[in-house]
């Protein structure tokens, strides 16, 4: 259907904030041409819950989705996962929000995990890739914000607010019914016209450096060229650009780019520092950061960014000649910052990468309906862990296919979730029910909101009968 590239635009609305553990509420994409042109008719997706997950109460009241709206709009999740990877499975099809590579992409990533899915699958292959903007926009306001507005400010620093919904207004754009997904997508799109009318180089030297190949090529270790580098970790006042200089990549971890940060200064004590305050930081190519040469800096942007390209370029000769050390340090940084934190088989996405065999399994197993799925066998997996995820599959999305055995350990499963879950991040059912009447009884819930609290308690109290009773 599609025989060149195009632009997958989409959003998430979620139960929670935490990707691995918290569902997906809403769903929408939008496919354009690479002129933004709409080539495709919207998608919206709502995905009903299992027995065995309670959502975060103030997320309902954020978006007003509520657990009774996606059982009687939304689909099973494990159809709602399928439905929307096949639309980022289109051959050419680039995956882009704002800010989904911080979150949205994690949560996809973790429900096709959830659903034995390969979950990099849409990200590589067939000319797929993934974008993200909202860098984009970061950098346009440092770079050259002429013809856009960025007057508004967050009102928790005073700095300039990179919330879509700040964004629209104050350029023009429609956004009624913020936190809806099809709304936020469709002012993703707007806020990406603008930028692509108002400074069309900077918007095609994004799109053109988004891949890991070109980040790679940008910050190579062995030439260290100092670039220039937008990250909200340096929101400021200023902005939200550095200048960095590449000093060391890790073999085991090739998309990791380590560099210093050229605002700060070297120490000799730098190893007795919190990573946060040595100047050394770690950039993700396969994350579509936003890495840009010295050139771009004209007087205007080195005014409003604080440092001069001269600045720079004298404390980048320093820097080289410490390159061994802070490479070290790197190395060191890089041992202690990767953790799981989770070990509950649901959670523990990058334990490992999935084999060819376990791929392999878990492509028959799509082929089959419920039941089969469960009596073929254990179908071969080299990793033990997903015979409980496929016993998780089909309970979680097919319960009337368990037998009388299966449903028994399913209501027991579902209990133990609700009373005593596995993960921190997680509420027990005593907690959720607190936390709704609580909402009820403030007198500072205003009435739209009392009624979510009061619905989401309701339908925790049917859970509560239906699975601990």
């Amino acid at each position: 259907m599609y025989d060149q590239r195009t632009i997958l635009w989409y959003d998430l609305e979620t139960f929670g904030l935490n990707p691995r553990v918290d569902r997906i509420a809403q769903a929408a994409a939008i496919r354009t041409d690479l002129a933004l042109n709409i080539v495709d008719d919207p998608i919206l997706l709502y995905c009903k819950l299992s027995d065995d997950y309670l959502p975060n109460p103030e997320s309902c009241v954020l978006t007003g989705i509520t657990p009774d709206e996606v059982e009687e709009k939304g689909i099973r999740e494990y159809d709602f996962i399928k439905r929307l990877n096949d639309e980022f499975l289109v051959p050419g099809t680039i995956g882009c929000g704002y800010n989904n590579m911080g979150f949205d992409d994690e949560c996809i990533r973790s429900t096709l995990y959830r659903n034995l899915f390969d979950p990099y699958e849409r990200e590589n292959f067939q000319g797929r890739s993934r974008w993200d903007i909202i860098n984009l926009v970061r950098a346009t306001r440092d770079l050259r914000p002429e013809g856009i507005c960025f007057d508004k400010k967050n009102p928790e620093t005073g700095w300039t607010s990179f919330r879509l919904t700040d964004l629209t207004e104050e350029n023009g754009i429609n956004q009624d019914g913020a936190h809806d997904a099809l709304v936020d997508v469709r002012a993703t799109i707007a806020i990406a016209k603008l930028i692509k009318k108002r400074q069309p180089r900077l918007y095609a030297y994004a799109f053109q450096h988004r891949s890991k190949n070109d980040i790679w090529n940008l910050l190579d270790v062995e030439r260290m060229i100092p670039m220039l580098h937008t990250h909200p970790m340096y929101a400021s006042e200023y902005g939200n650009t550095h200048p960095i200089i590449p000093v060391w990549r890790n073999k085991k971890r090739s998309n990791d780019i380590w560099c210093f940060d050229l605002t700060k200064d070297f120490s000799s004590d730098i190893g007795t520092l919190d990573i946060r305050d040595t100047g050394i930081i770690r950039i993700s190519a396969n994350k579509c950061p936003f890495i840009a040469p010295l050139s771009v800096l004209d007087l205007a942007s080195e005014k409003r960014l604080g440092f001069t390209k001269a600045e720079i370029e004298a404390k980048a000769a320093i820097i080289k000649k410490k390159q061994h050390e802070i490479a070290m340090l790197a190395e060191k940084f890089s041992v202690q910052e990767f953790s799981e934190g989770e070990t509950d088989p649901d959670y523990t996405i990058y334990e490992r990468f999935i084999s060819d065999a376990d791929k392999a399994a878990m492509k028959r197993i799509e082929l089959l309906d419920p039941k089969e799925k469960l009596e073929s066998g254990e179908h071969n997996f080299e990793d033990a862990k997903y015979h409980k995820l496929l016993w998780r599959l089909v309970a979680r999305n097919w319960p009337e296919a368990l037998n009388e055995n299966g449903k028994r350990q399913w209501k027991n499963f579902c209990a133990s979730r609700l009373i005593n879950p596995p993960s921190k991040s997680s509420r027990t059912m005593e907690l959720f029910l607190r936390e709704c009447q609580d909402g009820i009884d403030s007198i500072d819930t205003d009435p739209e909101k009392k009624k979510i609290y009061l619905s989401l308690k309701n339908w925790a109290l049917r859970l509560e009968e239906r699975v601990l009773s």
